[in-house]
């Protein structure tokens, strides 16, 4: 057992002696204990190591940047096998975590959310690394993967269809390309989550993707679709857009999204999106 540490705002690291570690519980019951008043009330961070395990408390509204690069780098180095994730946001919450990866992408969206910090731009995409789909986290997406590897990206039937029967309808997008078109038609839209408002999906069912009230979003979107259909490669990435609706607060979301270009049995292109959110909050703009 490793001796625990507190990151201080500064993103100094303090090793923390016997009489000093906090008497911590699963609960959080560290919130007793002087450092974790110190998650609680300042902007410092708590970390204690067990073999292959680390727990990390902290509170996302507070945390400062010196203090997460210091975590990240701490946790980077560590490369603990598994994670609990312990976070105050109102009350205790507490998470498992598998990989060093996931949980610093899990820290950077709780602090994101919990401040409602703006991103530097409307849309951005970066490619995930392709191995992290072999996480415990996308296996439900694994079924999809392996018929597209198996049949070339041949589309075996209906889409819906194939998608209902992995239960993946809900956080699916599908569109048809017609044959010597560049449209792409929305066929379905899971009801995971709308960007707009409770009663609309993201796109029209039966009309081109684009028609949506943030164009400039569909138009981002659109092109990542169409190049995965130019390329007949999957596409698996991290995406961080804002989307503005009339009447409405700009939304942030960040979420990873797995694109697949099918051919259909008729000639017709296919495009299916698997999306998972990590976060999800409006903003005002001013």
């Amino acid at each position: 057992m490793y001796a625990p540490v507190l990151i201080d705002s500064d993103g100094e690291i303090r090793s923390l002696g016997a009489r000093e570690a906090p008497r911590c519980a699963s609960a959080g019951g560290c919130d007793y204990a002087w450092p974790g008043r110190s998650v609680r009330e300042f902007s410092f961070v708590f970390v204690r190591e067990r073999a292959t395990s680390m727990q990390i408390w902290l509170h996302p509204p507070l945390a400062t940047e010196a203090a997460l690069a210091a975590l990240f780098y701490h946790v980077a180095e560590a490369r603990p096998e598994r994670l609990l994730l312990s976070y105050l946001l109102g009350d205790w919450h507490h998470e498992v975590i598998r990989t060093a990866g996931e949980a610093m992408l899990r820290i950077e969206d709780l602090v994101l959310t919990a401040r409602k910090l703006r991103p530097a731009g409307r849309y951005h995409a970066q490619p995930h690394p392709s191995d992290l789909l072999r996480h415990s986290s996308y296996a439900h997406w694994a079924p999809m993967m392996a018929v597209w590897g198996l049949t070339g990206g041949r589309l075996p039937g209906r889409a819906c269809e194939m998608l209902r029967s992995w239960s993946l309808l809900d956080q699916a997008t599908v569109l048809r390309n017609p044959p010597d078109s560049n449209r792409l038609v929305c066929e379905h839209h899971g009801g995971a989550y709308t960007l707009y408002d409770p009663y609309r999906n993201t796109a029209p069912i039966g009309r081109d993707f684009e028609d949506q009230h943030d164009r400039q979003f569909a138009a981002s979107v659109a092109n990542a679709y169409r190049s995965a259909l130019g390329n007949r490669e999957p596409r698996f990435e991290a995406v961080d857009a804002v989307v503005r609706a009339p009447g409405r607060l700009a939304r942030r979301r960040r979420y990873d999204r797995l694109i697949l270009p099918w051919q259909s049995a008729t000639g017709e292109r296919v495009v299916i999106s698997l999306w998972n959110i990590r976060a999800s909050y409006a903003f005002e703009i001013t």
